[in-house]
Order: structure tokens, then C-alpha cells, then sequence
């Protein structure tokens, strides 16, 4: 118990602007790749996605988007088990990044070290994919993580995470 009697991670954090928006961005991430991974599994078992529907519908995740029926019409191509191991990554994944992002929103050391590694182990694909195939997207992606991981690299140096 801290001093005043409450709990550490019920104290309010300082809030740097930077440590927020790569939590968000984390957090942001996490529940794109939890809805992606309820989808791929909502195609593996009719069973789940009768109980996958309610959250579908709240994000108005539909067939009728075009752009969503073509990848669905790739995905659907994909083998049952292929379709499972890809649900299953993506929710490991979306985990991953959600509790990163909950850390980071405590500005937590631990979740500082957890981004750094758990980023920097992209950075190798990342720059490959870069040099492959030149594009905006891949290169915006690759700097941003680059800037993620530099900036939490010189936030925990000087220790201003708890």
C-alpha cells in the first residue's frame, strides 16, 4: 500500500503525451487484432459465431463491406485448421498488445521493457518487408516502431516509468 493508503495501481499516473498515444496505439491494435481473431474464428465454428454475433454488430462488422467480402472471400478459401491457428495467433497477439497498452496507460516499467522487446523483435521483418517492396506503408510502419522503441528505450534510461 502506497502512504496514502491506496493501492499503487490505483494511484493516478502522471500522464506523458507520448507514453499515452503509444498506449493507445497499442490499445487501439490490440482490439483490431481481438475482433480479427473473433472473426477467423466465427469462419472455423458455426457454434462461435452465433455467440461472436452481438460484438460483430456492435462494430457494424458485416459481409456487405466490399472490401471486407473479398478478404473474406480469401480467408474462407483458407483450410479449418490454417483458419484456427491464424484466430488463435491473433488473439495471443491482441493480448499481448492489450496488456503492453493497459501498462503503458500505468506508465508500468515492466510494460516499457515488454513494448521494447516485443517490438524490436518485428524490426528485422519489418525493414526486410521495406526493402522488398518499397512502399509508404511499410516504411511508416517501420519508423513508427522505430520511434516507439527509441523513445521507451530513452524513457526507461532515464527511469521516468515506475
Amino acid at each position: 500500500m502506497a502512504g496514502n493508503g491506496v493501492a499503487p495501481f490505483m494511484t493516478q499516473p502522471s500522464r506523458h503525451n507520448g507514453l499515452a498515444l503509444i498506449a493507445l496505439f497499442k490499445l487501439f491494435k490490440g482490439i483490431v487484432l481481438l475482433l480479427v481473431g473473433a472473426g477467423l474464428l466465427r469462419l472455423v465454428d458455426p457454434e462461435i459465431a452465433t455467440f461472436l454475433a452481438p460484438v460483430l454488430d456492435v462494430f457494424h462488422l458485416h459481409g456487405h463491406a466490399r472490401l471486407l467480402h473479398s478478404l473474406l472471400v480469401k480467408v474462407t478459401a483458407l483450410s479449418s485448421h490454417t483458419l484456427g491457428l491464424m484466430a488463435y495467433t491473433s488473439l495471443l497477439y491482441a493480448a499481448i498488445l492489450l496488456v503492453e497498452g493497459f501498462g503503458l496507460w500505468r506508465e508500468a516499467a515492466w510494460a516499457g521493457y515488454m513494448t521494447v522487446v516485443s517490438t524490436s523483435v518485428f524490426l528485422p521483418g519489418e525493414f526486410y518487408e521495406v526493402m522488398q517492396q518499397v512502399s509508404a506503408m511499410h516504411a511508416m510502419v517501420f519508423l513508427i516502431n522505430i520511434a516507439i522503441v527509441g523513445y521507451l528505450v530513452r524513457r526507461l534510461g532515464t527511469q521516468t516509468l515506475r
